[in-house]
């Protein structure tokens, strides 16, 4: 049964008040994952010497020597499988490789990159890991520094806290001389600044916006040179592979899990775990009449089908994209027309703005869907969406449109009675959404009352003095 089947046509469809829960607070592992990217304690800043005391910060001294580096990485433990958690989902492994042979062609140093900017208004997951896993992110960053033999690294954020956090794991470490610089940058707080091509041109010029493919990164980066950009999880599975107790590189995932009028959670989940048994311990029941946003802003709005398989193929084959790993749950009588029309008013107003294509077609699509609460007689709705749903792809220097495109795909394939009954009746809880900001109700964060703190408090200022080899702007 689809998501629009649920309900009678010609229904009123108004969802009743719910409470605004934006902050998350809590963070759970899923049983037998107490020790994975969350951490031993979550919500506590791991410091040096915690995380060495479980093994951490040693096995990437194997990859300084010998010239099979790149061999000793890709065999950690399910590393070759592993997808990137930035939301392309593109193999890790290959990504690496690919900068190896960016380098072996063009004969310049590598330079390596951690994604920690975070621009989904729905996900937390970076922003934790860099403040309270500094040191895992860090032993990821450096591992795969030293198997490209890369003289310069970037931890590359854009929230104030995570940034400190990070700058303070860097002033404790001991980087050996000759190891890599590693820099701390700030980053632009906004949706497009952690698209990887937006990432090298903000660390070349100080501008972080998209710029046109190809040329790609691992061809072209920062400074002309090869880089490597990776997600901050993607570099703490990296690193987790390589501790002592070894778990599979991509045996879990971090996902921001919100809406429904339930308190955010963020929780460390098996990878391919159905849906059901996620919506079972997060509001204590299997809610079928619900609806999920997937994957931040990126992954569509599709039906809570209880047998949904949590990863990047498994939401793929039902029409959407796990992304960044986030789910936003809208409880019946949710209008998935409204939340889809929401989101695309977000892109209409936080694209690159560079992009005539992307700026005119967003705020095309989103004037549109916000017209069908009341649609006007005369214009050709039916037509238009599945036009620009098919048309949106693989355009614009950014995602922003491809975004667009799987959003109104999974609208259109999803819902399709929703559609048709605004098209016939238009909807009263479309009617009455709020004009600015329209997705108000879509962002979630972490607690910003003060500093990461340590089992022994605050983390404090960053010292003044850095160890060598270590850059901190």
């Amino acid at each position: 049964m689809t998501g629009s089947a649920r309900r009678e046509a010609g229904t009123p469809v108004v969802a009743p008040p719910l409470p605004i829960l934006t902050t998350v607070s809590a963070a759970r592992p899923w049983a037998g994952e107490d020790d994975g990217l969350l951490g031993p304690t979550p919500f506590v800043r791991e410091d040096r010497s915690g995380y060495e005391a479980r093994g951490g910060h040693r096995d990437r001294v194997l990859l300084d020597c010998g010239d099979d580096r790149l061999a000793r990485l890709a065999a950690r433990p399910g590393l070759p499988g592993l997808l990137g958690r930035g939301g392309a989902a593109f193999p890790a492994l290959r990504k690496i490789r690919a900068v190896a042979d960016g380098v072996a062609a063009t004969g310049l140093s590598p330079v390596v990159v951690a994604n920690g900017a975070e621009g989904e208004p729905l996900s937390v997951k970076d922003r934790y890991l860099l403040r309270y896993r500094p040191h895992l992110v860090l032993d990821g960053l450096l591992t795969v520094a030293a198997a490209l033999e890369a003289p310069i690294a970037h931890v590359y954020v854009a929230d104030r806290a995570a940034r400190t956090s990070a700058e303070a794991a860097l002033a404790e470490l001991d980087v050996p001389a000759g190891g890599p610089q590693v820099r701390v940058f700030a980053a632009q707080d906004t949706y497009v600044a952690g698209e990887e091509t937006a990432v090298v041109r903000a660390l070349t010029t100080g501008i972080a916006r998209p710029a046109d493919k190809p040329p790609r990164p691992f061809q072209v980066g920062v400074g002309g040179a090869p880089t490597l950009v990776l997600n901050v999880e993607t570099l703490a599975c990296i690193a987790r592979a390589g501790l002592p107790a070894g778990r599979d590189a991509g045996s879990t995932f971090l996902a921001t899990v919100s809406g429904a009028g339930r308190p955010p959670v963020l929780y460390e989940l098996p990878t391919g775990l159905p849906l059901g048994d996620l919506l079972r311990e997060h509001l204590g029941r299997v809610d079928s009449s619900a609806d999920v946003l997937f994957g931040g802003f990126f992954g569509g709005i599709l039906p809570a089908w209880p047998d949904l398989e949590l990863s990047h193929p498994g939401v793929l084959r039902r029409g959407g994209s796990l992304g960044c790993g986030s789910l936003h749950l809208l409880a019946a009588p949710a209008c998935p027309v409204r939340t889809t029309a929401d989101v695309v008013a977000y892109y209409a107003r936080h694209n690159a703005g560079q992009c005539g294509m992307c700026m005119a077609s967003s705020s095309a699509i989103a004037a549109t869907l916000a017209e069908l609460g009341d649609p006007r007689p005369g214009v050709a709705y039916a037509a238009l969406l599945p036009r620009w749903a098919a048309q949106l792809r693989g355009r614009g220097a950014c995602a922003v449109p491809d975004a667009i495109a799987v959003l109104l795909r999974a609208l259109l394939r999803s819902h399709p009675q929703e559609v048709t009954r605004h098209l016939a009746s238009g909807c009263d809880e479309c009617r009455r959404a709020p004009g600015e900001p329209r997705w108000g109700h879509l962002l979630a964060s972490l607690p910003s009352d003060g500093e990461p703190v340590t089992a022994d408090g605050p983390v404090g200022r960053v010292p003044e003095l850095v160890p060598v080899g270590v850059e901190v702007r």
